[in-house]
């Protein structure tokens, strides 16, 4: 059940890049689109909280803040980078190269927590860089600042790991995940006061932000801490690489986006290396 619970968090958080397109196609803007998956998100949050969870206690005043600010500063602004790439270059290709995240993970992990990496993991980073940068050579004229935006939200979102990390293990799953979509809310609700950006024109838009709070938020995230309390962290992330597959395949079946062989075979050296690195990793917390 451990591995079919992060096959499913893997392949619904897949499909978040595929929501945000159908929700641009009908009329949304990013900030928009954000600010109404996260209400949604933490509305459901909060509710199954207070009705499901009443007997978990409550965090300390000073965890409530971290978890807010966790939410507020750190998901949220990864977010933001992440969904403004999605919009200016092709879905195969943001996933890919938002997926060289776990390099920035252990280069940061060596920089502030001096967790030097062996040489395995050097070959991992240097193969897992040369398929981004491979990837990222295929993008048309005039999208740098796509690729650069997907960067972004890969640099910003491995800062978020080191630092929930430290944070999460202090309460438990729930009440930390509940607590960071609340404070991702706030932090776009505040974005769309400021900003005012479109939000869907029919149904269909709505629908598909609906379904990214729903399946590629609430249902990936519990899937994958439920999958994690029973297979554990390493074998969680060699599965979870499901997750750029789907998108990609999303991208190539749906969107009619090209997968030429630069592409294929960029995507191909970044998925071996992060498998690679997840499997070091778990075999060095043995």
């Amino acid at each position: 059940m451990g591995v079919f619970y992060i096959l499913v968090s893997g392949a619904a958080f897949g499909l978040l890049p595929w929501f945000a397109r159908v929700a641009y196609d009908h009329g949304a803007e990013p900030f928009g689109m954000l600010a109404a998956r996260f209400v949604f998100a933490s509305a459901v949050m909060v509710l199954i909280r207070y009705t499901k969870k009443r007997r978990e206690p409550r965090p300390e005043k000073k965890l409530e803040l971290s978890l807010f600010l966790l939410g507020a500063i750190g998901y949220a602004p990864q977010a933001s980078f992440f969904f403004f790439g999605v919009d200016r270059i092709d879905i195969s290709l943001a996933t890919v190269i938002f997926y060289s995240y776990p390099v920035f993970v252990v280069l940061a992990s060596w920089a502030v927590f001096r967790h030097a990496p062996s040489s395995r993991t050097v070959v991992c980073l240097a193969v897992a860089v040369a398929g981004t940068a491979l990837t990222a050579g295929q993008v048309q004229a005039g999208s740098w600042i796509g690729v650069a935006l997907m960067l972004a939200a890969a640099l910003w979102y491995s800062g978020y790991i080191l630092v929930s990390s430290k944070i999460v293990q202090k309460s438990g799953a729930f009440i930390s995940l509940t607590y960071v979509m609340v404070g991702a809310a706030v932090a776009h609700i505040v974005i769309y006061l400021a900003t005012q950006p479109d939000m869907p024109s029919d149904n269909t838009g709505w629908i598909a932000i609906f379904a990214a709070s729903m399946i590629s938020t609430i249902l990936a995230m519990g899937f994958f801490f439920a999958g994690v309390s029973r297979i554990g962290a390493g074998e969680a992330a060699v599965l979870s690489t499901i997750e750029p597959v789907v998108s990609i395949a999303i991208g190539v079946t749906v969107l009619n986006e090209q997968l030429t062989m630069p592409r294929f075979v960029g995507a191909l050296l970044v998925l071996v290396s992060v498998a690679v690195l997840a499997q070091l990793s778990r075999a060095d917390t043995k």
